[in-house]
């Protein structure tokens, strides 16, 4: 049975049985859950139902961080993949996976590609990194390949070879980070090389935002839609489940495959908020072998969506990422998360790059920065844009203006694989 034909009734039988299998394997083989579920009083042989899931406490990356050996129920000799997180929030986790769980990781992201409209028919350019431990690359790769997609395994190349692969290839869809997108737009342009009219129709836009809360694509994904002629979709990942949510061509939130996750939007006392507000995005895996999660707090804050979507599918979505967890701001009194800073920013087409600094001022208190490249009279920029940000989220940062040199070796610093639109000092 395909995800479009499945009822809410349907999505929620498969939910049950994979949560009933999930869990007594965790409580099987997990020395970290036997211990977790024994504490919060869930005794050997007890059987939790779905609706139940809230006896069980929730974990963090720092309990997994401080406990990694305690997650994996298989021998070593069962694993045959490991990959680490970006690190872009702390140290980075080492992940370990098994052949099960390389084929589950497969399977997630043909749903995932097959929900945005890919085919057999698609050639597929993919301008991700497979190396350096990263799971992304990887897994698309695995997915497109089970769809039967002929990829293009160009990674994070010079803009010249990607556009001459274009070129000479031919690719129908694109897979990377906006800001790159955003950047071979620049130089095809140099090059007089008309991109929109090189016959990439799909764009799956991983790794930075490219739609605001209302779903309406944000400045950067408004210029890779204009710059390639391609349909952008989004789409979120998380290393440690192994899995992502992509959007269909509605562009209303990435849907979620029922039978490899279950999703929780948490506040911060772990309650559940209601449909379409923010969250802490809480996830369980199904079907993992090597270290499956229950109850997993992301650090991603993004709203739950259950309405059907106009494509038809009525798996539960979720809405633009808005924030991380220990990216939350208290300035002047009033809490913000960056990307909040972010759309103000982008929505001034005479600022040409930024980056977004915090640190600490007092315990009860941050001091943020932004830095500005602009074109035109500065004072006049900056004047416009602390009013906006007055006018759209009640309180103005220190802005700064700065040479686009400086703000690139903030954004891209030595051994960041990411570019960064915030940069966090505080402790």
């Amino acid at each position: 049975m395909s995800e479009a034909s499945l009822s809410v009734a349907d999505i929620a039988d498969v939910q049950a049985a994979a949560w009933g299998a999930a869990f007594d394997y965790a409580a099987r083989h997990s020395p970290f859950y036997r211990e977790h579920f024994a504490r919060a009083g869930i005794a050997a042989g007890d059987k939790i139902s779905l609706a139940e899931i809230a006896r069980i406490p929730t974990i963090d990356k720092s309990v997994v961080s401080g406990h990694p050996e305690q997650f994996l129920c298989v021998p070593r000799e069962k694993i045959v993949d490991i990959v680490t997180t970006s690190g872009s929030t702390g140290q980075p986790l080492v992940w370990q996976l098994t052949e099960n769980d390389l084929q589950r990781l497969a399977r997630n992201e043909e749903l995932s590609f097959a929900c945005a409209g890919f085919t057999a028919a698609d050639t597929v350019l993919l301008a991700v990194a497979m190396d350096r431990c990263f799971i992304a690359g990887m897994a698309y790769y695995l997915g497109l390949r089970r769809l039967g997609c002929a990829v293009v395994r160009v990674g994070p190349a010079t803009p010249a070879m990607h556009l001459d692969l274009i070129r000479r290839v031919q690719p129908t869809a694109i897979v990377s980070v906006p800001s790159f997108l955003s950047h071979l737009a620049d130089k095809a342009a140099e090059a007089k090389f008309d991109l929109a009219a090189a016959g990439i129709r799909k764009a799956v836009c991983i790794g930075e935002a490219v739609r605001e809360n209302d779903f309406s694509l944000n400045r950067a994904g408004l210029a890779v839609e204009k710059s390639w002629g391609a349909k952008v979709f989004s789409t979120f990942g998380v290393t440690e489940l192994a899995a992502s949510l992509c959007e269909c061509a509605a562009g209303l939130g990435g849907h979620l495959h029922p039978e490899l996750l279950f999703l929780e939007a948490l506040d911060e006392s772990g309650c559940a908020v209601p449909d379409g507000e923010v969250g802490e995005l809480t996830a369980t895996t199904f079907g993992v072998e090597a270290m499956p999660l229950i109850r997993y707090r992301t650090g991603d804050f993004a709203a739950i969506h259950r309405a059907p979507c106009r494509c038809g599918r009525p798996t539960l979505r979720i809405g633009p990422v808005v924030g991380r967890k220990n990216q939350k701001l208290k300035l002047k009194g009033t809490t913000i998360f960056p990307s909040a800073m972010k759309t103000v920013l982008d929505a001034v087409p005479d600022i040409s790059s930024y980056v977004i600094i915090a640190w600490r001022e007092n315990n009860l208190s941050d001091a943020v920065e932004v830095k500005i490249a602009c074109a035109g009279d500065a004072a006049k920029i900056t004047a416009a844009l602390r009013e906006r940000f007055q006018g759209e989220i009640k309180v103005a940062p220190q802005i700064t203006v700065a040479p686009p040199a400086e703000i690139e070796k903030l954004q891209l610093p030595d051994g960041v694989r990411k570019r960064r639109y915030f940069v966090d000092f505080r402790d």
